[in-house]
């Protein structure tokens, strides 16, 4: 081989290496700058990960496939339920409060939603589904008043989450009252 090849071998594996880098972020930074704001309640956990740090795993009203209306036709063996594992959509609605409510799982992305819909793409996982929006991560130095917020008013807490055309979900920030974390 000659240098000139393997200059061009080397440029190119390099140049391979660096689209994988900028690709996995580049679905999210896509959905945060195109996506549709939906607020959503929150039921937070607050465990500590070793290698990550302080985070929050986040469980919302439509984290529940019993949540929506239409679940019990979709979960019957007898029906074309969705298998474990399997992705889904699931349509939401924003609600008079501002806070967006389960309407309906779909095996595909609804086309034509309303401006006050929205479909986040999700994967079945037993009577729960997961949108890759669960885990929000604290800086140390917010840790302890974070936790005590949502110890205090959990009532009150809720997420803004971007969702794009595609129905992939992005988290934005973490509320609680008119505090805001990012």
């Amino acid at each position: 081989m000659s240098k000139r090849s393997l200059l061009v071998g080397f440029v190119a594996a390099v140049v391979v290496q660096a689209l994988i880098l900028v690709a996995v972020p580049a679905r999210k930074v896509y959905t945060l700058r195109t996506g549709k704001t939906v607020v959503l309640k929150i039921q937070p956990v607050d465990p500590y990960n070793i290698l990550s740090g302080y985070y929050a795993t986040l469980g919302f009203d439509i984290s529940r496939v019993d949540a929506f209306p239409n679940a019990h036709n979709l979960t019957n063996e007898s029906s074309a339920g969705f298998a474990d594992g399997s992705w889904c959509y699931a349509v939401i609605e924003k609600g008079g409060d501002g806070i967006w409510k389960p309407v309906s799982l779909e095996r595909e992305l609804p086309a034509n939603l309303p401006e006050n819909r929205a479909a986040l793409l999700g994967r079945i996982n037993g009577n729960w589904i997961k949108y890759g929006i669960e885990d929000f991560y604290i800086p140390e130095a917010k840790r302890s008043h974070l936790a005590d917020d949502l110890r205090e008013h959990r009532d009150k807490a809720r997420v803004e989450v971007k969702v794009d055309p595609s129905g992939h979900a992005a988290l934005e920030r973490l509320m609680v009252e008119d505090r805001i974390y990012e």
